[in-house]
Protein backbone atom coordinates (compact mmCIF):
# COMPACT_ATOMS: atom_id res chain seq x y z
CA UNK A 1 0.00 0.00 0.00
CA UNK A 2 1.28 3.20 -0.95
CA UNK A 3 1.46 6.54 1.19
CA UNK A 4 -0.95 8.20 -0.28
CA UNK A 5 -3.33 5.52 -0.09
CA UNK A 6 -1.92 4.73 3.42
CA UNK A 7 -3.38 8.36 4.11
CA UNK A 8 -6.69 8.65 2.37
CA UNK A 9 -7.39 5.50 4.67
CA UNK A 10 -6.56 6.81 7.61
CA UNK A 11 -7.50 10.20 7.18
CA UNK A 12 -11.10 9.69 7.78
CA UNK A 13 -10.83 7.98 11.30
CA UNK A 14 -8.27 10.99 12.49
CA UNK A 15 -11.22 13.57 11.21
CA UNK A 16 -13.74 12.14 13.62
CA UNK A 17 -10.90 12.13 16.53
CA UNK A 18 -10.51 15.90 15.63
CA UNK A 19 -14.35 15.95 16.13
CA UNK A 20 -13.89 14.84 19.61
CA UNK A 21 -13.38 16.80 22.54
CA UNK A 22 -9.13 16.95 21.64
CA UNK A 23 -9.73 19.32 19.25
CA UNK A 24 -9.87 22.39 21.32
CA UNK A 25 -6.53 21.13 22.91
CA UNK A 26 -4.88 20.69 19.63
CA UNK A 27 -5.86 23.84 17.91
CA UNK A 28 -4.75 25.40 21.37
CA UNK A 29 -1.77 23.84 20.52
CA UNK A 30 -1.24 25.04 16.93
CA UNK A 31 -1.80 22.22 15.08
CA UNK A 32 -3.47 23.27 11.96
CA UNK A 33 -5.12 20.49 10.74
CA UNK A 34 -6.46 21.10 7.11
CA UNK A 35 -2.35 22.16 6.28
CA UNK A 36 -1.01 18.36 7.37
CA UNK A 37 -1.18 14.76 6.43
CA UNK A 38 -3.02 12.43 8.48
CA UNK A 39 0.00 10.95 9.36
CA UNK A 40 1.90 13.75 10.10
CA UNK A 41 -1.00 15.10 12.40
CA UNK A 42 -1.25 11.94 14.29
CA UNK A 43 2.20 11.92 14.39
CA UNK A 44 2.32 15.66 15.53
CA UNK A 45 -0.40 14.72 18.73
CA UNK A 46 1.63 11.60 19.73
CA UNK A 47 3.60 12.86 22.83
CA UNK A 48 7.41 11.64 23.17
CA UNK A 49 7.61 11.66 26.74
CA UNK A 50 7.94 7.61 26.47
CA UNK A 51 11.52 7.15 24.44
CA UNK A 52 14.78 8.57 23.57
CA UNK A 53 14.96 8.17 19.53
CA UNK A 54 18.26 8.38 17.82
CA UNK A 55 17.60 9.14 13.67
CA UNK A 56 18.35 8.57 10.97
CA UNK A 57 21.57 5.39 12.09
CA UNK A 58 23.25 4.28 9.35
CA UNK A 59 23.53 0.88 8.69
CA UNK A 60 24.67 0.53 5.30
CA UNK A 61 25.75 1.87 2.11
CA UNK A 62 22.48 2.80 0.18
CA UNK A 63 20.96 6.19 0.32
CA UNK A 64 17.68 4.40 2.46
CA UNK A 65 19.98 2.48 4.64
CA UNK A 66 19.09 4.26 7.79
CA UNK A 67 16.72 3.40 10.74
CA UNK A 68 15.89 5.06 13.98
CA UNK A 69 15.86 3.50 17.54
CA UNK A 70 13.41 4.42 19.60
CA UNK A 71 14.97 3.29 23.39
CA UNK A 72 11.98 2.98 26.15
CA UNK A 73 12.45 5.48 29.13
CA UNK A 74 10.97 2.84 31.32
CA UNK A 75 12.25 -0.60 29.67
CA UNK A 76 10.20 -3.59 30.63
CA UNK A 77 13.17 -6.29 32.18
CA UNK A 78 13.52 -9.12 30.11
CA UNK A 79 11.93 -7.82 26.69
CA UNK A 80 13.01 -8.43 23.29
CA UNK A 81 13.79 -5.60 20.93
CA UNK A 82 11.53 -4.81 18.52
CA UNK A 83 11.68 -4.20 14.64
CA UNK A 84 9.08 -2.49 12.90
CA UNK A 85 8.95 -2.91 8.87
CA UNK A 86 7.24 -0.42 7.34
CA UNK A 87 4.55 -1.24 4.37
CA UNK A 88 3.73 0.75 0.89
CA UNK A 89 3.86 -1.61 -2.05
CA UNK A 90 7.38 -1.65 -1.97
CA UNK A 91 7.44 1.29 -4.10
CA UNK A 92 6.84 3.80 -0.88
CA UNK A 93 6.55 4.58 2.44
CA UNK A 94 9.22 5.38 5.05
CA UNK A 95 10.24 4.78 8.92
CA UNK A 96 9.09 8.34 9.39
CA UNK A 97 5.50 7.91 9.50
CA UNK A 98 5.12 5.53 12.08
CA UNK A 99 6.31 7.47 15.42
CA UNK A 100 2.55 6.61 16.90
CA UNK A 101 3.84 3.28 16.55
CA UNK A 102 6.87 3.49 17.95
CA UNK A 103 5.10 5.38 20.61
CA UNK A 104 2.57 2.86 21.44
CA UNK A 105 5.35 0.51 21.90
CA UNK A 106 8.07 2.51 23.85
CA UNK A 107 4.93 3.20 26.36
CA UNK A 108 4.89 -0.52 26.76
CA UNK A 109 8.27 -0.72 28.05
CA UNK A 110 9.97 -2.16 24.47
CA UNK A 111 12.97 -1.06 22.23
CA UNK A 112 11.65 -0.63 19.01
CA UNK A 113 13.74 0.06 15.43
CA UNK A 114 11.89 0.90 12.69
CA UNK A 115 14.41 0.73 8.89
CA UNK A 116 14.05 1.96 6.17
CA UNK A 117 15.27 -0.36 3.13
CA UNK A 118 15.13 0.50 -1.09
CA UNK A 119 12.58 0.81 -2.74
CA UNK A 120 11.05 -0.20 -6.60
CA UNK A 121 11.90 0.86 -9.44
CA UNK A 122 15.06 1.00 -7.63
CA UNK A 123 14.68 -2.14 -6.22
CA UNK A 124 13.10 -5.36 -7.03
CA UNK A 125 12.47 -8.92 -5.16
CA UNK A 126 14.96 -9.50 -3.14
CA UNK A 127 16.54 -6.43 -2.81
CA UNK A 128 14.58 -5.48 -0.15
CA UNK A 129 14.70 -8.65 2.18
CA UNK A 130 18.66 -7.66 1.81
CA UNK A 131 18.33 -4.71 3.34
CA UNK A 132 16.26 -5.74 6.09
CA UNK A 133 18.25 -8.57 6.59
CA UNK A 134 20.90 -6.14 7.21
CA UNK A 135 18.94 -4.21 9.38
CA UNK A 136 18.50 -6.70 11.65
CA UNK A 137 22.24 -7.66 11.39
CA UNK A 138 22.75 -3.92 13.04
CA UNK A 139 20.26 -4.35 15.26
CA UNK A 140 21.87 -7.54 17.00
CA UNK A 141 24.88 -6.07 17.54
CA UNK A 142 23.29 -2.70 18.53
CA UNK A 143 21.78 -4.44 21.19
CA UNK A 144 23.99 -7.71 21.76
CA UNK A 145 22.59 -10.43 23.92
CA UNK A 146 19.06 -9.62 23.52
CA UNK A 147 16.73 -11.18 21.19
CA UNK A 148 14.80 -9.62 18.40
CA UNK A 149 10.75 -9.67 17.46
CA UNK A 150 10.57 -8.85 14.02
CA UNK A 151 7.15 -7.14 12.82
CA UNK A 152 5.65 -5.34 9.70
CA UNK A 153 2.46 -4.10 7.92
CA UNK A 154 1.64 -5.29 4.74
CA UNK A 155 4.61 -5.42 2.26
CA UNK A 156 6.92 -5.00 5.29
CA UNK A 157 5.11 -7.79 6.80
CA UNK A 158 6.13 -9.55 3.51
CA UNK A 159 9.49 -8.97 4.45
CA UNK A 160 9.88 -10.04 7.66
CA UNK A 161 7.84 -13.39 6.88
CA UNK A 162 10.27 -14.20 4.37
CA UNK A 163 13.14 -13.55 6.58
CA UNK A 164 11.97 -15.89 9.23
CA UNK A 165 11.02 -18.27 6.16
CA UNK A 166 13.90 -18.69 4.36
CA UNK A 167 16.91 -17.86 6.70
CA UNK A 168 19.58 -17.43 3.83
CA UNK A 169 18.89 -13.50 4.11
CA UNK A 170 20.29 -13.24 7.23
CA UNK A 171 22.65 -15.85 7.45
CA UNK A 172 24.30 -13.75 4.25
CA UNK A 173 24.87 -11.13 7.00
CA UNK A 174 25.84 -12.95 10.09
CA UNK A 175 22.57 -13.09 11.18
CA UNK A 176 21.76 -16.79 12.91
CA UNK A 177 17.56 -16.52 12.98
CA UNK A 178 16.96 -19.58 15.43
CA UNK A 179 18.96 -18.07 18.36
CA UNK A 180 18.25 -14.12 16.73
CA UNK A 181 14.95 -13.59 16.08
CA UNK A 182 12.47 -14.94 18.95
CA UNK A 183 9.15 -14.28 16.90
CA UNK A 184 7.17 -12.47 13.80
CA UNK A 185 4.27 -10.45 14.08
CA UNK A 186 2.83 -9.86 10.84
CA UNK A 187 0.06 -7.57 9.97
CA UNK A 188 -2.53 -7.72 6.82
CA UNK A 189 0.71 -10.08 5.08
CA UNK A 190 0.50 -10.94 1.50
CA UNK A 191 1.49 -14.31 1.20
CA UNK A 192 0.95 -15.24 -2.18
CA UNK A 193 -2.73 -17.07 -2.81
CA UNK A 194 -3.58 -15.58 -5.63
CA UNK A 195 -0.67 -14.89 -8.71
CA UNK A 196 -0.11 -11.12 -8.87
CA UNK A 197 -1.46 -8.78 -11.59
CA UNK A 198 -0.97 -5.56 -11.16
CA UNK A 199 1.83 -4.42 -14.34
CA UNK A 200 4.07 -2.77 -11.59
CA UNK A 201 4.11 -5.81 -9.08
CA UNK A 202 4.85 -8.14 -11.53
CA UNK A 203 8.25 -6.14 -11.92
CA UNK A 204 9.08 -5.92 -8.65
CA UNK A 205 8.10 -10.23 -8.26
CA UNK A 206 8.53 -11.79 -12.04
CA UNK A 207 7.49 -14.57 -11.01
CA UNK A 208 4.07 -13.68 -9.40
CA UNK A 209 4.02 -14.58 -6.29
CA UNK A 210 4.09 -18.40 -8.08
CA UNK A 211 7.78 -19.19 -7.09
CA UNK A 212 9.89 -18.60 -4.68
CA UNK A 213 8.59 -15.54 -3.97
CA UNK A 214 5.70 -16.03 -2.44
CA UNK A 215 5.66 -16.99 1.49
CA UNK A 216 3.59 -19.90 1.03
CA UNK A 217 6.12 -21.47 -1.13
CA UNK A 218 8.31 -20.95 1.50
CA UNK A 219 6.93 -23.17 4.45
CA UNK A 220 9.60 -26.33 5.08
CA UNK A 221 12.20 -24.96 7.63
CA UNK A 222 11.80 -24.23 10.74
CA UNK A 223 11.21 -20.81 12.12
CA UNK A 224 10.35 -18.56 15.01
CA UNK A 225 6.50 -18.33 16.18
CA UNK A 226 4.49 -16.14 14.38
CA UNK A 227 1.71 -14.06 15.49
CA UNK A 228 -0.28 -12.85 12.30
CA UNK A 229 -3.19 -10.06 12.87
CA UNK A 230 -5.33 -9.32 9.77
CA UNK A 231 -8.66 -7.17 9.55
CA UNK A 232 -11.83 -8.84 8.71
CA UNK A 233 -12.95 -5.95 6.19
CA UNK A 234 -9.41 -5.94 4.75
CA UNK A 235 -10.30 -5.87 0.95
CA UNK A 236 -6.70 -4.85 -0.22
CA UNK A 237 -4.82 -8.09 1.51
CA UNK A 238 -7.44 -10.11 1.93
CA UNK A 239 -7.82 -12.58 5.23
CA UNK A 240 -7.14 -15.45 3.33
CA UNK A 241 -3.31 -14.90 2.84
CA UNK A 242 -2.94 -14.56 6.75
CA UNK A 243 -5.33 -17.73 7.40
CA UNK A 244 -3.82 -19.80 4.30
CA UNK A 245 -0.05 -19.47 5.73
CA UNK A 246 -0.86 -19.87 9.26
CA UNK A 247 -2.40 -23.54 8.57
CA UNK A 248 0.51 -24.36 6.32
CA UNK A 249 3.20 -23.46 9.33
CA UNK A 250 0.46 -25.64 11.70
CA UNK A 251 0.83 -28.47 9.32
CA UNK A 252 4.38 -28.76 9.32
CA UNK A 253 4.85 -28.81 12.57
CA UNK A 254 5.63 -24.69 13.23
CA UNK A 255 3.79 -22.34 15.54
CA UNK A 256 1.38 -19.55 14.26
CA UNK A 257 -1.42 -17.95 15.62
CA UNK A 258 -3.91 -16.19 13.32
CA UNK A 259 -6.31 -13.75 14.57
CA UNK A 260 -9.03 -11.87 12.34
CA UNK A 261 -10.46 -8.89 13.76
CA UNK A 262 -14.01 -7.82 13.11
CA UNK A 263 -14.48 -4.49 11.40
CA UNK A 264 -11.00 -3.94 11.19
CA UNK A 265 -9.41 -2.69 7.57
CA UNK A 266 -5.87 -2.59 6.11
CA UNK A 267 -4.94 0.34 7.55
CA UNK A 268 -6.94 -0.06 11.10
CA UNK A 269 -4.46 -2.62 12.02
CA UNK A 270 -1.60 -0.43 12.29
CA UNK A 271 -3.92 2.42 13.01
CA UNK A 272 -5.03 0.88 16.49
CA UNK A 273 -1.00 0.30 17.79
CA UNK A 274 -1.28 4.33 18.48
CA UNK A 275 -2.61 5.72 21.73
CA UNK A 276 -4.96 7.37 19.89
CA UNK A 277 -6.85 4.65 18.42
CA UNK A 278 -5.68 1.54 20.66
CA UNK A 279 -9.08 0.95 22.84
CA UNK A 280 -11.62 -0.44 19.61
CA UNK A 281 -9.79 -3.52 19.19
CA UNK A 282 -7.64 -6.17 21.23
CA UNK A 283 -5.01 -6.55 18.25
CA UNK A 284 -2.21 -4.65 20.05
CA UNK A 285 -3.13 -6.21 23.94
CA UNK A 286 -2.67 -9.45 21.64
CA UNK A 287 0.31 -8.56 20.17
CA UNK A 288 1.96 -7.79 23.88
CA UNK A 289 0.70 -10.96 25.07
CA UNK A 290 2.16 -12.84 22.54
CA UNK A 291 6.04 -11.52 22.86
CA UNK A 292 5.59 -11.21 26.21
CA UNK A 293 5.16 -15.12 25.46
CA UNK A 294 7.83 -16.04 23.86
CA UNK A 295 11.09 -17.79 25.43
CA UNK A 296 13.70 -15.34 26.46
CA UNK A 297 16.87 -17.31 24.89
CA UNK A 298 17.76 -20.72 22.98
CA UNK A 299 16.30 -21.90 19.94
CA UNK A 300 13.31 -20.21 19.04
CA UNK A 301 12.59 -21.86 16.04
CA UNK A 302 10.32 -25.07 15.50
Amino acid sequence: MGRDQFGRLMRKDIMNMFRSKRLALLLAAGIGVAACAPVTVLNGITPSSSFDKTKNVVFGDGERDTLDIYRAEDPKAGAPVLMFVHGGSWDSGSKDMYKFLAEGFTREGYDIVLPNYRLYPEATFPNFLEDNAAAVAYTAKEFAGRPIVLMGHSAGAYNVLMLGLRDEFLAMEGVELCTSVAGIVSLAAPTGIVPLESERLIQIFPERFEGEDAALNNVSNPMPPLFLGHGESDTTVYPENSKALAEKVVARGGQATVEVYPGQSHTDVVKVLSRHFDGGTTLKADIVTFIDGLPKSGNFCR
